[in-house]
């Protein structure tokens, strides 16, 4: 008789990991699965963390939304298969990514900046620009009212020809990203 033959299918890990649709607190990672493959285990941290620790997401399908990452942050990521019995494959190589700068109304060293007097009628100063900026008030209908430059530091601004009513001031350079209300009487 011949003897019986017993055959271990090896957990096999995923294939193509990669990094896609960063923000400044969330990122999509996706991979090829291997064949059969339907659970998976996505490891992630602060860039040079020791695998295994850190968070950890398991999913059924071959994308994982990480969410409440920090901005303008490194993280890496690792992903493996779950097989059956409980065993589950090599992690993947580390994959790379960094969170982007937070893009909302109000963010980069916007608390610095002052606009004032608030409401004005004859000129306007906006005080604590860091670095050089383009200035851009826009009415409620985003009409361009007036655009300038300013190195560092403060620009005054001429309201007199403007109608009275509701503006918006754009404050966006190297240093800088911020949004005030401005009220012309």
């Amino acid at each position: 008789s011949t003897p019986a033959h017993f055959t271990t299918i090896a957990c096999e890990g995923v294939t193509n990991v990669t990094v896609g649709s960063v923000t400044a607190n969330s990122a999509v990672i996706s991979w090829t699965a291997p064949t059969g493959a339907t659970r998976f285990v996505v490891n992630y941290g602060l860039q040079g963390f020791d695998q295994g620790t850190g968070s950890f997401d398991t999913v059924t399908n071959t994308t994982c939304t990480l969410t409440g990452l920090s901005a303008n942050t490194p993280y890496d990521v690792y992903v493996r298969t779950l097989c059956e019995g409980g065993t589950a494959s090599a992690w993947s190589s580390v994959v790379n990514f960094t969170t982007s700068r937070s893009t909302g109304i109000d963010d980069v060293n916007a608390a610095n900046v002052s606009l004032y007097p608030n409401p004005a009628s004859s000129t306007v100063t906006l005080k604590g620009i860091e670095g050089k900026a383009t200035v851009t008030v826009v009415d409620m209908n985003g009409r361009k009212a007036g655009e300038w430059t300013v190195n560092e530091g403060e620009l005054t601004i001429d309201v007199t020809d403007m109608a009275q009513g509701a503006y918006f001031v754009r404050i966006v350079g190297e240093q800088v990203n911020a949004i005030r209300k401005l009220i012309v009487r």
